[in-house]
């Protein structure tokens, strides 16, 4: 019809001696919608008009189908968005644990259990039982006993990979087979935990996770494609059209690189190679390819990854203050701070971007500390370096993220007061450092560029769950009562920023994409709602309508 319409107009105008220029065309129009922009000169638009992947036209919706012709979709006043991005997560481990026994999202131990013995009856005799994803808060100390899973078959050996990445349980069988036991001495940056007897308790921290890991049968090359053609899927369906991948092992990137070879990679996706971590194999920093950073490719291995402490729930995570009732423990640092310093001036010289996790404030401390030392050996670059997690930064920390042009990479679905912050970070840390957790706003406030992860598959990769609880600090299902530090809330266009525009920055393509503008790709998501015309409290049950890859449907729901 609005073409019919559109001819008539031409018509008319001829008929006038006026003259009509014929359309251009376009392979899509989409109008009729609420265009989020992203663009500060022009917020709003009805209508976008994308050809050979690119958006070439946004504006009204007489604006584009006068100008254009082409297939249209109207989309009935639905929100078009950027792309979301998300800066932070583990996408083959995240789709392994989704073939595997998914622990995730159990609330309850036995419920926990009852997953796990119907994972056990599926198996065949000698299979190891292999999952992750369980809720470190459901057990005291965060320690679960080898017991509970003895109990559930004492012959096959079980391994499961706690939804932190930073601790695992066993039992005895699988304990054995690694040759852990009375004698076994805490491998460095490790704890292997026990119980009253000196026996291992059954869950390990840390580099304690890699004496078992290393028993593991093999996955098989067909499975890390499956898994990561899955976890694809789903980061699809969330919306999500870039990702950097945290920690990217050698079959990470062999899986990524065949799906892109195949035309199969629906993300553009930045590696993070460990060159230093407790859990899992490193990288040699040889491997990182500085030159893919202005490439356009859209699979790049141009990051690094720095492990420099551990996390809260283990007592690992590096604090300038010590745990309470520890005896003046700090938790750990994973490399001395002047070997940090070093090591980041030597990537950061060879224009190598670098991920620093940091859970504790000494911590991020000593991060920002070695990224202000190589910018005085090296001067200012265009690295762009960031932290993530940052559970805890010391107010006098606050200003360099933005004086060093450090990008904070926040977790903001984890800022809301959980099991793992009440049950057992409160008796560690207390109520002082609790109330200062995930300071989003501060840094926002201090000018610092916040980026957004979901660090998947430790918590949801759904952006729109994590964008909810950055404004309420309250649990975004409802299921938890009360709100953590809310005079850190952040502002819904805020936090849409966060995934959309200063994603893309932090992974160097605010060029290519991160709004909705002229000669970008069509990286689009499409929301069944529009977010500012409803409650912020029903922000993450909104559903996504359709997702768009440079002007491919990757996505429908």
């Amino acid at each position: 019809m609005m073409q019919k319409f559109r001819m008539l107009g031409c018509w008319l105008i001829l008929f006038a001696s006026i003259g009509c220029s014929k359309p251009e065309s376009a392979d899509l129009l989409l109008i009729s919608a609420a265009v989020y922009t992203l663009d500060p000169d022009h917020p709003w638009a009805e209508a976008v008009a994308i050809r050979d992947g690119t958006i070439v036209a946004v504006g009204s919706n007489k604006e584009i189908t006068n100008k254009f012709e082409g297939p249209i979709e109207a989309l009935d006043g639905r929100m078009v968005l950027p792309g979301f991005h998300d800066a932070h997560l583990h996408l083959l481990g995240g789709g392994i644990q989704l073939l595997q026994c998914d622990l995730s999202g159990l609330a309850s131990v036995p419920v926990l259990l009852a997953k796990v013995r119907t994972c056990d009856a599926a198996l065949a005799p000698g299979e190891w039982l292999l999952g992750g994803g369980w809720n470190l808060s459901l057990f005291e100390r965060a320690n679960p006993s080898k017991a509970l899973l003895d109990a559930i078959n004492s012959e096959r050996p079980i391994y499961l990979r706690g939804e932190d990445g930073h601790s695992s349980w066993a039992n005895s069988p699988a304990l054995t087979l690694a040759g852990i036991g009375l004698t076994t001495p805490d491998p460095a940056q490790g704890v292997i935990e026990r119980d009253a007897a000196g026996l291992p308790s059954g869950t390990l921290r840390e580099s304690a996770q890699m004496l078992l890991e290393r028993t593991l049968p093999e996955l098989p090359a067909e499975k890390h494609l499956e898994a990561t053609r899955m976890a694809l899927r789903l980061a699809n369906s969330f919306g999500i059209t870039s990702m950097i991948d945290a920690s990217s092992a050698a079959n990470e990137i062999r899986a990524y690189q065949y799906l892109l070879d195949q035309n199969e990679l629906t993300a553009r996706m930045v590696l993070s190679l460990p060159v230093l971590a407790s859990i899992g194999d490193t990288m040699d920093g040889d491997k990182i390819r500085p030159d893919d950073r202005d490439s356009g490719k859209r699979l790049r291995l141009d990051a690094a990854k720095i492990f420099v402490d551990g996390v809260l729930e283990g007592e690992t995570a590096a604090l300038l203050e010590p745990y309470i009732g520890s005896g003046g423990e700090r938790g750990m640092l994973l490399i001395d701070p002047d070997e940090l310093k070093a090591l980041v001036t030597d990537l950061d010289a060879r224009g190598i971007q670098i991920m620093f996790h940091a859970i504790g404030d000494m911590a991020t401390r000593v991060s920002l500390d070695a990224v202000a030392y190589a910018r005085n050996k090296n001067g200012s670059g265009d690295n762009r370096h960031h932290i993530a997690h940052l559970q805890l930064i010391d107010e006098a920390d606050r200003g360099r993220f933005a004086e060093l042009e450090v990008g904070a990479n926040f977790q903001a679905l984890w800022a809301y007061p959980d099991g793992y912050i009440t049950d057992i970070n409160l008796p560690a840390v207390g109520a002082g450092r609790v109330n200062e957790m995930y300071p989003l706003a501060s840094l926002a406030s201090s000018g610092a560029t916040l980026v957004g992860g979901s660090d998947w598959s430790v918590t949801s990769l759904n952006p729109l769950e994590a964008i909810e609880t950055a404004v309420t600090r309250a649990d975004e299902s409802g299921v938890v009562t009360g709100v953590l530090n809310l005079n850190e809330s952040m502002s819904l266009a805020d936090m849409i920023k966060v995934y959309t525009l200063n994603g893309a920055f932090i992974m160097h393509q605010e060029d290519q994409v991160g709004s909705i503008e002229i000669n970008k790709w069509a990286d689009l998501v499409i929301l069944e709602k529009n977010l500012f015309e409803i409650p912020v409290s029903a922000v993450g049950d909104v559903q996504v309508y359709k997702t768009l890859l440079q002007g491919e449907v990757v996505y429908q729901r």
